[in-house]
């Protein structure tokens, strides 16, 4: 049976956070219509077993994937990372030119200012819901 891992005031102390998994500092740019979008963050496994995230979801985008940016031959390519596992004890960051979470088919453009939540699924079956800030076109790192 699947549940659900989010921030609720009276129940959990911090947003992004299930079975020793740990979302912080999750942000996005301001997007142009027709654009795909990407989100970064910190993700910290403090369990003591690997966690797979199996699908991500989100109302800003029709689809979303990890992928990673890499340089091959002096050019710039992106790959899709499938199963996207943190090894435990083990912090990945998702950053602009490396790990990033790929939005893509976005019906709409992404706002500066806004916020818009995204879902990890995880294979224990447990989902982990977490915010993320949208910053402004360009931006190299989180919004203040």
């Amino acid at each position: 049976m699947k549940f659900l891992c989010v921030f609720f005031l009276s129940l959990v102390t911090l947003p992004g956070v299930c079975e020793g998994l740990q979302i912080s500092e999750a942000w996005s740019r301001a997007t142009v219509e027709g654009r795909m979008g990407a989100v970064y963050a910190t993700i910290e496994n403090t369990s003591d077993h690997p966690i797979r995230i199996e699908g991500i979801k989100t109302s800003v985008a029709m689809m979303a994937q990890v992928h990673e940016s890499y340089l091959d031959n002096g050019m710039m390519r992106m790959r899709h990372i499938e199963p996207f596992t943190i090894p435990a004890g083990e912090v990945r960051k998702l950053a602009p030119g490396g790990l990033h979470i790929m939005l893509m088919r976005l019906p709409k453009p992404l706002a500066e200012g806004t916020t818009f939540e995204t879902k990890f699924e995880l294979d224990s079956g447990a989902d982990l819901e977490f915010p993320v800030v949208v910053g402004s076109m360009g931006q190299m790192s989180k919004p203040e």
